[in-house]
């Protein structure tokens, strides 16, 4: 039973099946109205037909036997009864007079000659001298009263039965019947088939859907019936072009950069996996290349947005035609080409599907190093890029999307770290510096929030005459369990947690609160405090500055602001704008660094920094390398026509001092005179015998 009813199911489950079964069940239906309407109208005229032969039969016996019955010839009588009850059609017949007494009688009657008869319907035929019936079940009698020259003479009685005059409903029922299966024999094959040809239009439908529900939507459905199915299929039509053009957009949208046309982060870690998965399989190797372009950041803003996209796509460019050169250079019509994407910003991946060999990875990252170094013409500018590289391998360095990006990026991070243009494969240890560079944003966090960062000064010393002639400010991390830390171990971590703005703010206000405080106990003594490109750049800068004067009362004059070289030399203009204000209050710039960076000696001349610092790099070098001793009289010698001071950072032996002094330099830093120091210490120095040895090292 369960096949056949899994059959059934099937079948049922067919649109042309379902309308032709309706369809058979229509016709059945109306077959069998049909032949029971027939059944009872042909029922019905049996009976009255029955009943006119009756009546008729029963008139040619009152018509025949009126002479012998007036005479009482009964044996002529009987003899004319049982020739018309021979014939089949009379099942009996009696003869009574008027007084109701049977005269004759012949077939199957319950009377006998002499007998008088009670029978309701010879009254009535005597009665009212005409025809009377009455239907028994199967049996039809008839009274019809005998006439002899128009007068009653008697009543004969007729019993004819209704099978005798008439075919049984029975068999008009039989043939009914089988004329309607005949019917539905011979109709059902052409239903089923003008219903598969009505409903194909609807089966095309169905199998567009079909498709459609596959995500195949560059079809079209032809149906031309010229009704609503056609009407309908043109709809179909529109929707799948829309659906198709919209599907075709969301993919775009969803694995498509529109900025460099490139496949996008989605796209690529898709791509990642699917190589990875095979790789296992088959145990091939392939690389993922991280890029990070260098000072972008500086060129964009120098740009603009319009502008950086155009470099941007000028950049996927080259890397789409390095990586096609690689992937022909390789001979392997049959291999997998390598694939190109952006993951945002400034950031590109490349993916290598196959390696014959690691060192492949390093060949390619060399090519795109040398294609980005070469220079780019947008809008008539040449612009110089630089890009790290970082590379893990697969399946050594990990075997999935996600593991394969973080180890490129720390790889990445290493290329940028060793000063950019340059690759980096990807190595265990890096986890591990990784993990613990997250420990110590986590905890740089807790102390900016604790208060566990501290202000060290270091003084600065005029060569003259061995005065303390200010000092610089110098954040300390006070740490809970690794005691004091220099700002060598935490500053850059703070750079890229972003937590250097808030520090440098927090140092600024610091020690303009000490040093006023200072200065209402007497010691005048200017400071120096390190402003970091983050801050500068904070278009509220200024009104932070003048707040911190403001709120602690330290005089503008006593406070020193120190700007690296690369931050005043980034945009010129916007540091003119950004010092002005201050400048006016009275509060004093440097150029921290001076030597270390690019500056334009053009934009230096306008400048109005009051003072050069000179890296201890070149200061601690000049005894035994001679570039960095010219150095550091050309500095002194531009200072000095500049009219402007110098600091000589780093000073730590006599004879560095001795030099510095005679090439005019104006202040000195550094171990031979003190190591930074906390604040009562710092005051100690400038009132105690360490300022007078220090002025005794400079006699």
């Amino acid at each position: 039973m369960a096949p056949l009813r899994h059959a059934l199911s099937r079948m049922m489950r067919s649109l042309v099946m379902k309308f032709t079964v309706l369809c058979a069940i229509v016709l059945l239906a109306a077959t069998v109205v049909m032949t029971s309407i027939g059944y009872i109208s042909n029922t019905h005229d049996n009976r009255e037909t029955a009943q006119a032969h009756a009546q008729l039969i029963s008139q040619l016996f009152a018509a025949n036997l009126a002479e012998e019955f007036v005479t009482r010839d009964a044996r002529r009588m009987t003899l004319n009864l049982n020739s018309f009850v021979e014939r089949g059609d009379v099942q009996g017949v009696y003869i009574a007079d008027t007084l109701r007494e049977v005269v004759v009688t012949a077939g199957q009657v319950d009377l006998l000659p002499g007998d008088r008869t009670g029978d309701a319907l010879v009254h009535g035929a005597l009665g009212s001298v005409d025809s009377r019936v009455e239907v028994q079940g199967d049996l039809i009698r008839v009274a019809h009263p005998i006439m002899h020259s128009g007068r009653l003479s008697g009543v004969v009685v007729v019993d004819v039965p209704t099978a005798a005059v008439s075919r049984a409903a029975s068999d008009i029922l039989q043939r009914q019947l089988l004329v309607g299966l005949v019917a539905l024999v011979i109709f059902l094959p052409v239903v089923a088939l003008v219903v598969r040809t009505s409903l194909g239009p609807i089966h095309k439908l169905t199998e567009a859907a079909r498709l459609a529900s596959s995500r195949k939507l560059d079809l079209r459905i032809d149906v031309r019936t010229g009704d609503e199915l056609e009407v309908l299929a043109n709809a179909f039509n529109r929707m799948f072009a829309r659906l198709d053009a919209s599907m075709k957009r969301i993919h775009r949208l969803a694995y498509v950069d529109m900025v460099t046309e490139l496949p996008n982060r989605e796209r690529f870690r898709k791509e990642v996996e699917r190589v990875t998965r095979r790789a296992e399989d088959d145990g091939s190797a392939g690389a993922v290349l991280f890029l990070d372009l260098d000072r972008f950041k500086r060129v964009n803003d120098s740009l603009g947005l319009g502008e950086g996209d155009r470099l941007l796509e000028a950049v996927a460019r080259r890397l789409r035609e390095t990586a096609r050169g690689w992937d022909l250079s390789q001979g392997d019509d049959g291999a997998e080409p390598s694939l190109v994407a952006r993951l945002g910003g400034d950031e590109f991946t490349v993916l290598l599907p196959t390696l014959r060999d690691p060192a492949d990875a390093a060949r390619v990252a060399r090519r795109i190093i040398d294609a980005v170094r070469r220079p780019f013409e947008i809008s008539g500018h040449r612009v110089f890029l630089g890009v790290s590289v970082g590379v893990s391998v697969f399946p050594r360095d990990g075997g999935d999307p996600e593991t394969l990006l973080r180890h490129a990026d720390l790889a990445m991070a290493a290329a940028k770290r060793s000063g950019g243009n340059a690759f980096e494969f990807f190595e265990a240890t890096m986890n591990q510096t990784a993990f613990e560079r997250l420990v110590l944003e986590g905890e740089l966090r807790e102390a900016v929030r604790d208060d566990q960062l501290v202000v060290y000064y270091q003084p600065k010393i005029s060569i003259k005459d061995g005065s303390i002639a200010g000092v610089e400010a110098l954040v300390r991390w006070n740490h809970p369990t690794a005691g004091l830390l220099s700002p060598g171990t935490f500053i850059q971590a703070a750079e890229e947690c972003g937590l250097i703005g808030d520090i440098g703010n927090w140092v600024l206000r610091h020690a303009c609160e000490e040093m006023a405080g200072l200065y209402k106990r007497g010691l005048n003594i200017p400071v120096a405090v390190n402003v970091s490109a983050v801050q500068f750049e904070d278009e509220k800068f200024s009104d932070t500055v003048l707040d911190a004067l403001r709120e602690t009362g330290l005089p503008a004059n006593a406070l020193e602001l120190e700007l690296t070289e690369s931050t005043a030399m980034r945009q010129p203009e916007r540091v003119l704008e950004q010092i002005a204000p201050l400048r006016e209050r009275g509060v004093s710039f440097a150029i921290d660094d001076f030597g270390t960076g690019h500056s334009s000696l053009s934009y230096l001349t306008r400048m109005p920094f009051d003072v050069f610092k000179i890296d201890q790099s070149f200061v601690r070098d000049m005894a035994r390398d001679e570039h960095a001793r010219i150095v550091v009289e050309t500095i002194l010698a531009m200072a000095k026509a500049l009219k402007l001071q110098t600091v000589a950072e780093g000073v730590e032996t006599s004879e560095q001092l001795a030099f510095l002094r005679d090439q005019g330099a104006t202040l000195a830093q550094g171990y031979l005179f003190a190591r930074p120091m906390p604040l009562t210490d710092l005051v100690r120095f400038a009132e105690g015998e360490a300022a007078a040895s220090a002025r005794a090292r400079t006699a």
